[in-house]
């Protein structure tokens, strides 16, 4: 991650300081800095945001073809924290320190530097239509992976993409499910 590299360079740096120059010294200031404003690390947790893949049932998609696409799609790696398969199966996307790039940054209130995203595999019928297709076992493992995440991130709001942009995703009200 962008925070480990500026740390080691950071140490490589230090120890090369008692040879540099003034102006040597300055440069190294300024990469520094500019190091720590390129850090992607999420400071606070205001928002745990669900999700769907927008994909059809027969579409049984795991994190690395997620990964894959949003590659493909320009993202360094998969945009949600974590994916939650058909059968139920939790998988880790994104490091969970890391933001996400699962919301359009356009509000002030939520955006991937303060929101976790998790991802249920569906939500698109054979046809292509937007369809609450979720299996029982992705609304058990999504009650058990919001209880854990509570856990941790105790002052989180729990919603569904749809409550904060312009979106159907997940189909579903995700605080009637919390209830």
């Amino acid at each position: 991650t962008n925070s480990i590299v500026a740390t080691l360079l950071k140490k490589l740096l230090e120890s090369l300081v008692l040879m540099m120059s003034e102006k040597d010294i300055k440069e190294y200031h300024d990469t520094i800095n500019r190091l720590q404003k390129m850090s992607n690390e999420r400071k606070e947790t205001k928002y745990i945001v669900v999700h769907s893949s927008e994909s059809t049932p027969k579409d049984d998609f795991d994190v690395n073809d997620i990964d894959t696409q949003h590659r493909k799609d320009g993202l360094f790696s998969c945009a949600f924290h974590k994916i939650i398969k058909r059968d139920g199966t939790i998988q880790d996307g994104r490091d969970i320190q890391i933001a996400g790039a699962h919301i359009a940054d356009g509000s002030l209130k939520l955006s991937n530097k303060n929101s976790i995203g998790v991802c249920l595999v569906g939500g698109k019928s054979i046809d292509g239509q937007p369809d609450c297709n979720f299996t029982f076992k992705q609304y058990t493992a999504l009650v058990t992976l919001i209880k854990k995440l509570k856990q941790d991130y105790n002052e989180a709001d729990v919603v569904g993409h749809r409550d904060v942009t312009d979106s159907v995703s997940p189909h579903f009200d995700v605080t009637e499910l919390l209830r």
